[in-house]
Order: C-alpha cells, then structure tokens, then sequence
C-alpha cells in the first residue's frame, strides 16, 4: 500500500523525535521512491534533507557528501519552507562536523527563504514555528562561535516571545543553550536549572531523541559538582539508549565526556560493574572476578572518604579481614593471604612497586595515598562472588 508523500513524511518526523533512527531512516528512503516516481520535488528535497541529516548523526562519511551533492542538485527548484528545512538540516550538518561559520551562513539563507523576518506574526503557524527553530539553531551557532553577547540576546527575545507557544523542541534547543552558556560561565546550579526546563520541554513534548541530548547536559554538570557517581550513571543511560550506529555523533560526544570524566576527576577509578580499575597510568585494568581485590578497594575506599578527622586514617589488617572476608581476624591465617593479594593489587595498579604511590602500608594494615582522589562505582564489591572469597 503506498501512502502519500505528506503523510509519510509525517511518520518519518515522529520516529526521530521518538529516537527511532533506523525506522526514520528506512521511511524517508520510502519518501524518496515514491516521490520520484510521483514527481514531487519538494518532498523529494525535504526528504533528501532529512537523510543527510541522519547520515551526520551517524558520522556516515559515506553517506554525507552523496546525500549532499543530490540535494545541492534540488535545491535551484525549491522555495519557501521547503528550501529553509533544506538550508536548515545542512546547517546541522556543518555544525556536527565543527564548521560553525558555515553553519551561520546556511542558517541566514533559511531566514531568507522562510521569509517573514521583519513580521514573523504575519506567517503561517508552521512557518512560524520553522522561524522560531531556525533562530534557535542560529543561537546555538552563535555559542559555537563564542559570539555570547549575540547568543545571550537571541535567546532571550525568542524566549520571551515564544515560551508560551507550546514550541517544545525549540525552547528545548534555547534552554540548552542558555545551560551552555551558563556552564562555560561555571555558574554550575544556573547551568541545572535551565537544563531542568529543557528536561520538562522533552517530556511534554515525548521527544526522545533530544532527551538523550539533556541527559548529556546533566553528566556534564554532575563532573563539574563532583557528583561522578551520577555522571557515570547519566552517561550509561545515553549508551543504552544510543547502543546503534546510527547515533555515532552522540556516541563520540559521549566518549569524549567519559575521557573527560576518567582524566579530569579521579585519579583511581574502580568500576565494580566492569571488574576494571583505571589510574593516571593505566587504563581499563581487568580485574575479571577477583572479587577480593575489588573488595579490598572499596574498603579502603570507605575509609579514605571519610570526614575529616578520621579521613586520614587507614584500615588495620583485621579490619580489612572481617570486612572483605567476613572473618575474625587470626594472624597465622590471614596474614600471609591478606599480603598475597595486596601485593596482587599492587602489581596491577601501581607504576613501581617498589615506590607505591596508591596502595601504602599504614601502622598494621594498609591505606590509599593522603590526597588521592578515589572514586567507586557500581555495585558493592562485597555483594558479588562472596562464595570465593574464603579461598583467594
């Protein structure tokens, strides 16, 4: 059954807002053919548009400069609204591919084909909002050339003008962009604040795809606060929702603010969900299931985090054993297990053994280096492979 142009369209739109990329991408190849073969050009033209959108999203190197020579071909015939969504979704592009410049002037060229610049009350409903997304991106553009004064003011008038219009996407796109701004101004809370009404815009609007972008915005805040645990936590939910290659320049985004998180917070990361460790010099340490080990770090985790005075303080060999082992400490027992697998930790993460910098001896017992910046996450270390522990 074939299906007009129109009404596909629509049905291609709703699967990217609902961050169903393959599905958006296989009906606007749909669009294509049936446009073709109907002659519509200017479905073929906002079809086209949207595919070289995707393919950006993808990072489909391939797929760029083919789906932009065809619509360069298109573009002399189009008009209107057609011809601004076509000048819009290469500003897109250019901005996923960094090139900010180029951005701007596709963004001008799509003011100019929507019309309706000096008067934007006196154009259609949907055109109108088109002009209100188009400025929008313009905002953002103007963030990305550090032009703050211009983004601060753009902004801020579509804002004032449109909040109460039910243009949820859009808003979404100005109170990102006002949370950037903020966030570069490291006015942390104000950045969280703004975040928080781009969050409300998604969810009354049921757009998903840009709620994996609010969910970005969050991890970057909680990395700045300090609150990693829930950084991590934000980041695992955008790669479980964004697992395909179709998200690859949300994926990319994603990777680099990890690099981020792991080089700038801590200087040990343990991971209990991956059985890793991560230090200054080694990256992604295995540590596959000795659950002892990992039970050992976190517990001289615990008590390198606690406040002040008792932060300063290690914990001594029996407090190690009946934490980790869940034993009552006996010398001519534990001892000799206790140091096998502290000297076992010591190879993994330490750079030289003989001068540890992480893992110190401390009275009797042992302790994470003063001033080390120690995070742990996942789940505890003591609820996983209890059964192996006595013999490790």
């Amino acid at each position: 059954m074939q299906y007009p142009t129109r009404e596909l369209i629509s049905r291609g739109q709703l699967f990217l807002e609902k961050c169903e990329l393959v599905l958006a991408k296989n009906t606007f190849l749909e669009v294509i053919e049936v446009a073709r073969k109907a002659g519509d050009r200017e479905a073929l033209t906002e079809a086209i548009a949207v595919m070289l959108r995707l393919a950006a999203e993808a990072k489909d190197t391939d797929a760029i400069p083919r789906w932009d020579a065809e619509l360069e071909v298109l573009l002399p015939g189009a008009s209107g609204r057609t011809l601004a969504l076509a000048w819009h979704n290469r500003a897109v592009v250019a901005t996923h591919v960094g090139e900010h410049r180029r951005a701007q002037t596709y963004l001008y060229r799509a003011i100019a084909a929507l019309g309706g610049s000096r008067n934007p009350e006196r154009l259609a409903p949907a055109d109108q909002r088109l002009f209100v997304k188009i400025w929008a991106s313009m905002a953002a553009t103007f963030m990305d050339r550090k032009l703050n004064r211009r983004m601060e003011t753009t902004a801020d008038e579509l804002i004032r003008k449109y909040e109460d219009r039910g243009y949820y996407s859009e808003m979404t796109t100005l109170y990102i962009v006002k949370g950037m701004g903020a966030e570069r101004s490291r006015q942390y809370e104000k950045a969280r604040e703004w975040y928080q009404k781009a969050h409300a815009a998604v969810l009354a609007d049921r757009n998903w795809y840009f709620h994996l972008y609010v969910l970005y915005a969050y991890a970057r805040i909680e990395r700045h606060t300090r609150n990693f645990a829930q950084a991590y936590w934000y980041l695992d939910l955008i790669e479980r929702a964004a697992a395909g290659p179709e998200f690859g320049n949300l994926r990319a985004i994603v990777k680099s603010e990890r690099e981020k998180l792991s080089l700038d917070a801590v200087d040990l990361l343990i991971d209990s969900r991956l059985c890793e460790v991560r230090t200054r010099e080694k990256q992604d340490l295995s540590l596959g299931k000795q659950y002892v080990l990992l039970g050992i770090l976190e517990a001289l985790t615990e008590a390198h985090t606690r406040d002040a005075p008792d932060s300063e303080r290690g914990l001594a060999k029996a407090e190690i054993i009946e934490r980790v082992w869940r034993e009552k400490y006996r010398p001519e027992s534990h001892d000799n297990k206790l140091y096998y697998n502290i000297n076992r930790l010591r190879k993994l993460i330490e750079p030289d053994m003989k001068h540890p910098k992480y893992l110190l001896n401390w009275k009797e017992g042992y302790r994470l280096a003063p001033g080390l910046k120690v995070h742990f996450i996942g789940r505890s270390a003591f609820n996983q492979g209890s059964q192996k522990r006595g013999s490790e």
